[in-house]
């Protein structure tokens, strides 16, 4: 990226809800149902409130740090060696996510409008945009992203009313579920699905200012949060909780029910176009810092060489599970319990430690 590149807070918003609400069309809801039964929308707000106040802790030690991203500022508190440390595992991180989003991407197009396709297919004709948008630069991704995002939201906010209707409300009682252990307690992993906001401490560089990047953060996550929060609702009070745990793709069954008339039916196959356009760009985004961290932390000049063998890996790695059931399991066993300890707990530990060695007294020989 040119050091000269500036996104404003919009960018930086809009970058940050497309990255972290995209799940929202993915397998949130499920996810949030398996973890607390039919108090899956408490759960919600319950891990949005958490990422609020992690990015508030963060923020606050954030702001000695004026443009600078994690790579940075572990280069600040211990040299390459950390440097390379905190590149190495964000890196594998964001291959780790950019592999299960291409498969999930690919299955849930697959679902919605190609049923006898090859996802191998699919995806490979998907991965192709999102080489040649990582290729232009993340410039061009962000200003698309702030002209998709209101788009978006309009497109959701239409679904979610189209729905809203169709649900019964006694489906969220008991209102606990499976209890406030489960919620308060084992629940509280599940802020990880908020990890995304890691792309914030990454582009942190190219915000104008320290108010635009805690801006940026606190609208992105609780935007982000609202969505989780009506989407799962809605899933809750339409599918009674056995029924719901065997929906792999919850977004795409809630469209399939959606019928209003003649005129009103299979509304998901314009949704389609618009989720498509949502899984591009986040692919997109993904793909790009995935080469540019590997880039900056071993201090190459280019990250475009790194395009085509990154590709190559993630593409093949992407169609080695057989069934989407694999894929969605092991997304949600480790994904979705641990990656908070990456984008949350590994930058709050690194800021610490390098508030600490800013704020202590250099000794004069």
């Amino acid at each position: 990226m040119n050091n000269e590149m500036v996104f404003g807070r919009w960018e930086g918003t809009c970058l940050l809800i497309t990255m972290i609400a995209t799940k929202a069309v993915l397998g949130f809801p499920r996810v949030m149902m398996e973890s607390a039964g039919v108090a899956g929308w408490i759960l919600s707000a319950y891990i949005s409130f958490l990422a609020l106040i992690g990015f508030w802790i963060i923020n606050k030690l954030y702001k000695g740090f004026p443009g600078k991203d994690i790579l940075d500022i572990g280069e600040s508190l211990g040299g390459k060696p950390v440097k390379i440390i905190t590149g190495t595992v964000i890196w594998v991180y964001l291959t780790f996510m950019m592999i299960t989003s291409l498969r999930l991407f690919g299955e849930l197009i697959k679902s919605m409008g190609f049923p006898t396709t090859p996802p191998s297919f699919l995806m490979l004709f998907f991965f192709v945009g999102v080489f040649f948008a990582a290729y232009i630069g993340i410039e061009s991704i962000v200003r698309f992203m702030a002209i998709l995002v209101p788009v978006s939201v309009v497109s959701f906010l239409i679904f979610i009313f189209a729905l809203a209707p169709l649900g019964d409300i006694n489906n969220i009682f008991p209102l606990l579920g499976n209890g406030a252990y489960e919620i308060f307690v084992k629940g509280s992993s599940k802020v990880s699905c908020f990890s995304e906001v890691l792309f914030l401490f990454l582009i942190a560089p190219f915000m104008k200012t320290h108010e635009n990047f805690k801006k940026s953060g606190l609208i992105s996550i609780f935007i982000s949060g609202v969505v989780f929060l009506s989407i799962t609702l809605i899933f809750i009070s339409m599918y009674p909780n056995p029924v719901a745990r065997e929906v792999l793709l919850p977004a795409y069954q809630l469209g399939r029910t959606i019928d209003y008339g003649r005129f009103f039916k299979r509304l998901e196959s314009i949704l389609i176009i618009t989720w498509s356009t949502i899984g591009f760009m986040h692919l997109s985004t993904v793909f790009f810092f995935s080469a540019h961290v590997f880039k900056k932390t071993f201090n190459l000049k280019y990250y475009r060489p790194l395009l085509f063998p990154l590709g190559v890996i993630c593409f093949s790695i992407s169609i080695i599970p057989e069934r989407l059931m694999d894929v969605i399991s092991f997304e949600a066993k480790y994904d979705r319990n641990w990656s908070w300890t990456i984008s949350f707990g590994l930058t709050i530990i690194l800021l610490i430690f390098a508030n600490i060695k800013r704020k202590k007294p250099v000794k004069r020989h």
